[in-house]
């Protein structure tokens, strides 16, 4: 009785309980029976399942948490593993889309030259310059091994760059046109009859002369590659004619070039093998 006085809350818990439990015990012994007793008893059960039925719910969904947080865990696993793949995919088809695109302007590049099935295409990249002049001679990441020689001409998307003037097993160095010491034969696109040699001016762009000084070539005039010289195949993308001018010690015209290729950041390049 001390006890009870003293935990009259736990008391009161303990005495609902035990009531409850009477109430049900007897509500199943008479439930169903057609009597006031049995009526009441069905009336007892109802009240008394619906709040224990509310609690099995939240038992039984609280557990369902906790019994499938592995599955949970191991989804979440395999959904972040597939979005990982399918970016990989999109990086992939955006990669494969920008190379694509640099094969359609190198082929823009090309569209003048007949090269037939003579040369095979050797992407390189840019590794270091050899000067302070910038790209007048630069060395790139492709050598021997992957079929560059002496001679092997560069292009980019955008047109003619040089030819290689030095090679190794692994790497090659690239004299450009550009250079003043690197002589370019041209014909012009509007008239192929009519040639003529260029070279480095030291400022990055191209001066020459026309071989036929009754040659009707005008500013905008389109060069390409010729055979003359001897290094490059006919018909690359060389730039166009800025300028053209008498040399008043020869009867040959001077033409001044701006190139096609933009030489203050060349990247990457097209070795023709």
């Amino acid at each position: 009785m001390k006890w009870i006085r003293k935990h009259t809350g736990a008391s009161t818990v303990i005495a609902v309980f035990a009531a409850l439990l009477i109430l049900v015990l007897v509500s199943y012994q008479t439930f169903g029976e057609s009597n006031i007793l049995g009526r009441s008893a069905g009336r007892i059960v109802g009240i008394v399942q619906t709040p224990l039925a509310g609690v099995g719910r939240f038992i039984d969904a609280r557990f369902s948490v906790y019994l499938n947080s592995g599955d949970i865990a191991r989804e979440n696993e395999q959904l972040k593993a597939r979005v990982d793949e399918l970016e990989r995919e999109l990086n992939e088809a955006r990669l494969s889309g920008a190379d694509l695109a640099d094969l359609e302007k190198l082929s823009e590049a090309l569209n003048y030259a007949d090269l037939g099935n003579d040369y095979n295409l050797v992407t390189a990249d840019v590794i270091g310059l050899d000067n302070s002049n910038g790209f007048n001679i630069f060395t790139i990441n492709v050598g021997s091994q992957n079929g560059v020689s002496n001679d092997s001409v560069v292009i980019d998307s955008n047109g003619l760059i040089g030819r290689v003037m030095a090679v190794n097993e692994s790497s090659a160095k690239v004299i450009s046109i550009i250079d003043e010491t690197n002589k370019v034969g041209f014909q012009v696109f509007r008239n192929l009859e009519w040639l003529g040699m260029l070279n480095g001016d030291g400022d990055g762009k191209l001066t020459g002369y026309m071989l036929d000084e009754t040659a009707a070539v005008r500013e905008g005039d389109r060069l390409i590659t010729s055979e003359v010289g001897g290094f490059y195949p006919a018909g690359i993308t060389i730039g166009k004619v800025t300028s053209v001018e008498w040399n008043h010690d020869s009867p040959l015209k001077t033409v001044r070039v701006e190139p096609a290729v933009y030489f203050k950041s060349i990247r990457k390049v097209t070795v023709l093998i």
